[in-house]
């Protein structure tokens, strides 16, 4: 089964190069350019992985992050930030955190193990409302 990937970026060319490296990969990827329009796409698209960017327009990733929680949803996420990732995954409870600018093969190593701790969580029956 091919893990799907939420990509939740401002950022139009690392949205993209994002894409392409997990498209490579044999992910199912849908990138969303803000919090609301990732909020969207969860009526037609339930993500096995989120990479979700802080700072963003519109829903930033902190209030895109809260509301993903506030319905249910137990995909694991990383956080994705030029400005101290890791401290907003302690605050938010995030599964990982990376700051920008992006290891591609680093990227790709952390999503596999995302893809193996939401089986889990599936396993063990903790999965999305949806």
């Amino acid at each position: 089964m091919h893990p799907y990937v939420l990509v939740v970026d401002d950022d139009e060319a690392l949205a993209r190069m994002l894409r392409v490296l997990l498209e490579s990969e044999q992910c199912n990827v849908r990138v969303a350019h803000d919090g609301r329009e990732a909020l969207s796409a969860l009526g037609e698209f339930v993500p096995d992985v989120v990479l979700l960017d802080l700072q963003m327009p519109i829903m930033d990733g902190r209030a895109f992050y809260r509301e993903f929680r506030s319905l249910g949803f137990n995909t694991p996420v990383m956080l994705l930030s030029a400005f101290n990732a890791d401290k907003a995954r302690v605050e938010l409870g995030a599964d990982d955190a990376m700051d920008k600018p992006c290891d591609p093969e680093i990227v790709l190593t952390r999503v596999q193990r995302l893809v193996q701790i939401n089986n889990a969580r599936q396993q063990a029956g903790l999965q999305p409302l949806s």
